[in-house]
């Protein structure tokens, strides 16, 4: 994808993005792990990049993905000495690094970048806030329903038979993406496409019916 078609999640940052070190990412290539220093923030120009916080016992569980035009490690912004989660490519792409001194002086001085700034570091604290709540109150059909619905806002792609979600997708990453085990969710998904909801393929996932998986999340619904 060419930098110029690429919708930033900050609009304006390109002259800084032309002086970020770009690098190709495979399939599942590490991007950072846990306890690397926190000194840099990232780009994706293309290619789709999962967040993950795992716990000593190896229990994992994964943000939204972050597609063409997001921003990712931006904790280091704010004081973060060291990452507390792995960044991980789920398909070949494009990323951009830039240092944390160097972002923070092209945006030092533009007010209308520092806003725009601001608003991103809000969408990740309604992110978590969304997790605890779905961890905390709705059950694996429920928070499943929600998570296909959120992809298929920001990754799905029109086709005859309903909405694909637009990239490499395996049933372990919704189950991280969701909290629960793997077996678990497939289960889910199983029921879910006996409903009609969807349909699911290797590594692909159509959505049919939006109102039905809606329906699905519960009183306070997507």
């Amino acid at each position: 994808m060419e930098q110029g078609r690429v919708h930033w999640v900050i609009p304006g940052i390109e002259p800084i993005l032309e002086l970020g070190e770009r690098f190709r990412v495979s399939a599942r290539d590490t991007v950072y792990r846990q306890g690397d220093p926190s000194t840099t923030i990232f780009f994706v120009e293309s290619g789709t990049i999962k967040l993950s916080y795992i716990d000593p016992t190896g229990k994992r569980i994964s943000l939204a993905p972050r597609g063409p035009g997001d921003m990712f490690g931006e904790l280091s912004l704010i004081g973060e000495r060291h990452r507390n989660h792995y960044a991980e490519a789920l398909d070949e792409g494009l990323v951009i690094q830039i240092h944390r001194e160097h972002f923070l002086g092209f945006v030092r001085n533009q007010p209308e970048l520092l806003l725009q700034l601001l608003e991103v570091l809000g969408q990740r604290i309604r992110e978590l806030e969304g997790l605890v709540q779905d961890l905390a109150f709705r059950d694996i059909e429920g928070r499943l329903s929600r998570q296909l619905l959120l992809l298929s806002s920001e990754y799905g792609i029109k086709t005859k038979n309903g909405i694909l979600i637009g990239f490499r997708l395996t049933h372990r990453d919704l189950a991280e993406m969701i909290g629960s085990a793997r077996e678990n969710t497939t289960m889910a998904l199983n029921r879910l496409a006996r409903q009609g909801l969807l349909d699911k393929r290797r590594y692909q996932i159509v959505i049919k019916d939006l109102d039905g998986l809606r329906e699905k999340c519960g009183p306070d619904r997507f």
